[in-house]
């Protein structure tokens, strides 16, 4: 993943950078690179790393990666949306506290959906409708739930939170270099992207205040919550790495000569790069997050 360049792109963008008022320029900007493959996508997207070194997405267009993104926000917003309408919300959240925080989570989904909408609206793109969901993961009747007590039991629907916050973390991870030829949808994006990981860290402690042994982030130390080599433990295949790539490839070495063991005592190598295992998310392409939002879609 060509992650210290993305931040440095990141970090390059003018202080003074506007979102733009005239929205006919966004609409034909974006068009074109909806109608056009990736040949249109400036040189500097030729210099990232391949997909079989750094998982880049094979989406065909800027425009796919909105409507990917759109596709989990729908998936999201719906999935607290209908926790929060049951008949008996207030009892099965356990408390004030914890109802109202799935409803500031539910409203930011609800305005991730908007956006995403928006941008599509404004590229003169047709919006997808919302597809039809079912959070046991039957497939409405059709096999049997994963997660049959998703909505009569408060455990059940947060480890199915926690999965699909995971998930999103790690998909809007995986689009953001298709963005880096647009400021303004970069921007967009590393938002949602922020307040989706702040999600995901808010359920995880929901979680563990219940007696559950998982970290704020995701971590090797985590009581695992899907089975391994199944479809949803797809959101976490690969989190565990512990190297980071420029382009070249170059190694970062997190190890020697980056000054990031500076506790005391210093940490060994296993304890050092079980941290560094830690520190980050690491990006899935389009093709599994779109594997993982069909779990729950008929």
């Amino acid at each position: 993943m060509d992650f210290l360049t993305l931040l440095a792109r990141i970090a390059d963008l003018s202080p003074a950078t506007t979102f733009p008022s005239d929205v006919s320029a966004r609409r034909t900007a974006l068009t074109r690179l909806g109608q056009a493959g990736a040949a249109v996508l400036p040189p500097v997207l030729a210099a990232l790393p391949s997909l079989a070194d750094a998982k880049v997405l094979n989406n065909s267009t800027i425009l796919d990666a909105i409507k990917l993104a759109l596709t989990l926000e729908y998936l999201e917003s719906e999935f607290y949306t209908r926790a929060l309408a049951l008949p008996n919300a207030t009892t099965f959240f356990g408390s004030a506290e914890n109802r109202n925080a799935i409803q500031t989570i539910a409203t930011h989904e609800n305005q991730h959906v908007a956006l995403l909408q928006r941008l599509l609206t404004e590229a003169g793109a047709v919006i997808p409708a919302k597809p039809n969901f079912d959070f046991t993961g039957s497939k409405n009747g059709a096999q049997s739930a994963l997660y049959p007590d998703v909505f009569t039991n408060l455990d059940t629907f947060l480890k199915v939170a926690q999965l699909l916050e995971d998930a999103g973390v790690r998909a809007y991870k995986g689009q953001v270099e298709f963005l880096v030829s647009d400021n303004y949808l970069l921007e967009a994006f590393v938002r949602t992207h922020s307040t989706e990981a702040r999600h995901a860290s808010h359920i995880r402690t929901m979680r563990r205040q219940r007696g559950a042994v998982v970290k704020s982030w995701v971590s090797p130390s985590d009581a695992a919550i899907t089975t391994a080599g199944s479809t949803p433990d797809k959101a976490y295949a690969g989190e565990a790495t512990t190297a980071q790539y420029t382009p070249g490839p170059r190694v970062v070495p997190f190890e020697t000569t980056l000054p990031i063991n500076v506790g005391d005592p210093l940490l060994n190598r296993e304890a050092l790069l079980a941290k560094v295992a830690e520190a980050f998310d690491e990006p899935v392409d389009a093709a599994t997050a779109t594997e993982l939002a069909q779990l729950f879609i008929y």
